[in-house]
């Protein structure tokens, strides 16, 4: 099954969610800094990266993480959802259209509070996504 990691200072958070993925049938480890991340992220290899937006040190701190990880060659391929709340804590309308390789090159995003329902579905919507050899698929007229 796939491995996810979720980076989140919110340590209950990241509790919960994790349970829930494992009932689930996935493989999680956790982290509650973005401090060294980057580097943990290229040693473990995840399938999926679940990340939070604002940490204590910097509050665009998952944005500069996602753009990083695409940067870098061993890492560029690694999916990412986001998690914010940068639209309680900011002046901001920040939804799914503001996607972008530039500016936030992430798969998707979730706003906290987090519905776990709806973030559950993305990821199975996403592993399934992923599952499809579409090169057996053939379109006839």
């Amino acid at each position: 099954m796939a491995i996810i990691k979720i980076i989140d200072d919110d340590t209950e958070f990241m509790e919960n969610l994790s349970l829930i993925l494992r009932k689930e049938g996935y493989e999680v480890s956790t982290r509650d800094s973005i401090e060294g991340a980057e580097e943990e992220l290229a040693e473990e290899m995840p399938d999926l990266l679940i990340l939070d937006v604002i940490f204590p040190e910097n509050p665009a701190a998952g944005f500069d993480l996602a753009r990083n990880i695409r940067e870098r060659k061993d890492l560029k391929k690694l999916p990412v959802i986001l998690l914010t709340a940068v639209n309680q804590e900011l002046p901001m309308d920040f939804s799914s259209k503001d996607i972008d390789p530039e500016w936030m090159p992430v798969e998707d995003f979730v706003e906290k509070p987090v519905n776990f329902e709806e973030l559950l579905g993305k990821i199975k919507i996403f592993y399934h996504r992923e599952a499809v050899d579409y090169s057996l698929i053939t379109v006839s007229s």
